[in-house]
């Protein structure tokens, strides 16, 4: 007998034997049918109304299995629980992926953010990358570092440095540039077992691709890179090595032709190196009395005119008239070392004291940092620092008096330029 307005239509039973759960379909006078879960567990005969025969079905079957796994009521879901978890798969496939797929984004996020909320992070997010334009990883913005590079006409050392540095780098650092940070720099830099100067040069790379990544709208225009942020290293300052001027005139009378230009334009013009081998003949100015060096011939890629002394002009007449490269092939150190010694300078050639040599001289000569600073293009600060009072005046005078003897030629001067220089004797 069913209860008075109330009759039993069917009965749909789950599971089986003591996990057995019976859904009873009563018709109510209201004309609403009700569903009744009924079962037994702990000795105890429990039911459930429902209002849906599908809510009934999916209550069932969670109280078949958590009666077979030992579970308790309070595991099952209701149906507020279901009503949320199909709120949050609508909201999830609003953005084309899954509920699952959505939490641990979420999850990722919240964990980077940390005690910051997300709605934060995305407001200083925003604010800072409104201006910028576009993304590239490390080894893409340095491709195109490396190739800005060659298109407006650098020095192919530099890019060779360039290149090497980068690939150091980007073989230990990862990800978009954007999101390279000041301590994955300095961690970087210090792992490497390098000289401080060394440290300095790769460093000095860096700077140049993250600044040139900023041009390129990968990284935001109005704030200072990670690379400009990162530490700098303190290179121990050296004691400054130059020649005599009895030195230097002993080895200029010894040199073959090949070597002397080179040991007269870094000696009384001061032009590094790598410069002197970039110039041509054309670049002296004999009658304006200075030496031009182009931007793309320069170091620092910077025009700039250094003057021309009459005691350089002597050692350089026989090339008075000549065209084309001055060096015509780069020599190694050995030869020079070999005039050094020959020339009876003690320990032989000295690195970069032709340069050295020159600095501290003019500096003495004319008493003006800043005048020989923009002559030798270098700071001002670094040539405070390194040659100030290194020589005196008279010695420095004696410097740039040295010229050649009368008469004097070059060892091995090419038949040609001797033809030449004949000829102008015989017209005097």
């Amino acid at each position: 007998m069913t209860r008075k307005g109330k009759r039993r239509s069917s009965i749909v039973e789950i599971g089986n034997g003591l996990t057995k759960v019976r859904i009873y379909t009563i018709h109510r006078k209201d004309g609403y049918d009700q569903f009744t879960l009924a079962w037994k567990e702990g000795g105890a005969r429990r039911t459930r109304s429902l209002a849906s025969m599908a809510e009934a079905r999916m209550i069932a079957q969670q109280t078949t299995v958590r009666l077979t796994n030992g579970g308790c009521v309070t595991d099952e879901a209701t149906k507020r629980d279901i009503e949320l978890l199909h709120h949050c798969e609508r909201a999830a496939k609003e953005f084309g992926v899954t509920l699952s797929a959505a939490m641990d984004e979420w999850t990722s996020a919240r964990r980077t953010a940390g005690d910051v909320s997300l709605s934060d992070a995305l407001r200083f997010y925003q604010a800072n990358s409104k201006d910028i334009t576009a993304t590239r990883t490390i080894i893409q913005a340095a491709d195109e570092f490396i190739k800005s590079r060659r298109a407006i006409g650098v020095g192919a050392t530099y890019i060779k440095n360039s290149k090497l540095n980068l690939k150091r780098f980007t073989g230990q650092v990862s990800g978009n540039i954007g999101e390279v940070t000041v301590g994955d720099i300095n961690d970087f830099l210090r792992k490497q077992k390098l000289s401080p100067a060394s440290l300095n040069g790769i460093r000095g790379t860096i700077v140049g691709l993250f600044g040139f990544a900023k041009r390129q709208g990968y990284l935001h225009p109005d704030r200072k890179t990670a690379a400009e942020l990162s530490d700098a290293f303190r290179v121990p300052d050296a004691e400054v090595s130059i020649y005599t001027p009895d030195e230097m005139g002993r080895m200029l009378l010894a040199a073959k032709a090949r070597h002397l230009p080179f040991l007269a334009i870094g000696a009384f013009a001061g032009i590094r190196s790598a410069e002197i081998h970039r110039l041509h003949w054309e670049d002296i100015k004999w009658d304006r009395g200075h030496i031009e060096i182009a931007g793309r011939k320069a170091k620092t890629a910077a025009r700039r005119l250094v003057p021309l002394p009459d005691n350089l002009k002597a050692w350089l007449t026989p090339w008075r008239e000549a065209t084309g490269p001055i060096i015509e092939s780069e020599d190694k150190s050995g030869a020079l070392n070999e005039l050094a010694l020959a020339s009876g300078v003690p320990g032989g050639w000295r690195q970069n004291a032709l340069r050295h040599s020159f600095i501290s001289y003019r500096v003495a000569l004319t008493g003006d940092v800043a005048r020989t600073a923009l002559e030798a293009g270098n700071s001002a600060k670094m040539i405070f620092r390194h040659y100030r009072e290194i020589v005196e005046e008279d010695t420095a005078k004696v410097w740039f008096a040295i010229t050649p003897p009368d008469g004097w030629q070059p060892k091995d001067l090419p038949m040609s330029i001797r033809a030449r220089l004949r000829k102008i004797s015989l017209r005097k």
